[in-house]
């Protein structure tokens, strides 16, 4: 996320001539992509509070293909 925040930052400062505006340009740009990985990362630690039993067996025979599933939109550019 700090990496991509660098490179949207730079962006904005590079296509608005007042930093007001490339900020607002930032944030707005930002906001989204940044509550939803919250959201999805709320989601995640919610499955802490399952039963180990029934996290850790759901973990082992779908973990993987969860975690791609979930952060899949991650691999778009933000």
């Amino acid at each position: 996320m700090a990496m991509e925040d660098a490179c949207v930052l730079a962006e904005s400062l590079r296509t608005h001539a007042i930093l007001a505006e490339a900020l607002d340009a930032y944030v707005a740009r930002r906001r989204p992509r940044v509550s939803w990985v919250h959201e999805q990362s709320d989601a995640v630690a919610q499955s802490f509070r399952l039963p180990a039993a029934v996290r850790n067996a759901a973990l082992r025979q779908h973990g993987e293909e969860m975690l791609q599933h979930r952060f899949a939109p991650l691999l778009a550019t933000p």
